[in-house]
C-alpha cells in the first residue's frame, strides 16, 4: 500500500452515514474473486490495486451472504471518489475501530486487533 493504514469511504444514502472499505459484488466478466477486487476498489476510489491475499470470509449483515475482506497492495494514495462515493479517509486500525461501521466489519477489524487475523 503507498500509505499505510486502511481505505474506507462512506455512502451517505446507501449505507446510513456508516463507514465501510470499497465494496461489491462479482460480475460474470471479472473471472476471478481477485478481478472483482481490484475492479470495484477502481471503481469506487480510483485506486489500482494488486489484490494480495484474502484475510477474511464471513457472514454479511447487508442483503449479500458472506463477505470477504482483502489485503491489496496500492500504486498510489490518491483516491478520487465516484458519485457512489461521499467521503474517504485513510485511518490507522485504532481509528478504524472507533467509525460507525456495520456489525460484520467491526467485527473483523476486532479479530484484526486481536491478533486473529495476520496482514
Amino acid at each position: 500500500m503507498a500509505r499505510g493504514g486502511f481505505c474506507w469511504y462512506v455512502r451517505r444514502d446507501q449505507m446510513h452515514g456508516r463507514w465501510a472499505p470499497p465494496h461489491g459484488r462479482t460480475d460474470p466478466t471479472d473471472g476471478t474473486e481477485e478481478a472483482a477486487v481490484a475492479r470495484e476498489v477502481r471503481e469506487e476510489t480510483g485506486l489500482a490495486v494488486r489484490p494480495i491475499r484474502k484475510l477474511l470470509t464471513q457472514a454479511a449483515d447487508t442483503k449479500v451472504k458472506t463477505v470477504s475482506f482483502w489485503l491489496v497492495e496500492a500504486d498510489s494514495a490518491e483516491v478520487r471518489l465516484n458519485e457512489e462515493s461521499s467521503e474517504f479517509g485513510w485511518f490507522s486500525l485504532d481509528e478504524a475501530r472507533k467509525l460507525e461501521l456495520y456489525p460484520g466489519t467491526k467485527i473483523f477489524f476486532d479479530k484484526l486487533a486481536a491478533g486473529e487475523i495476520k496482514l
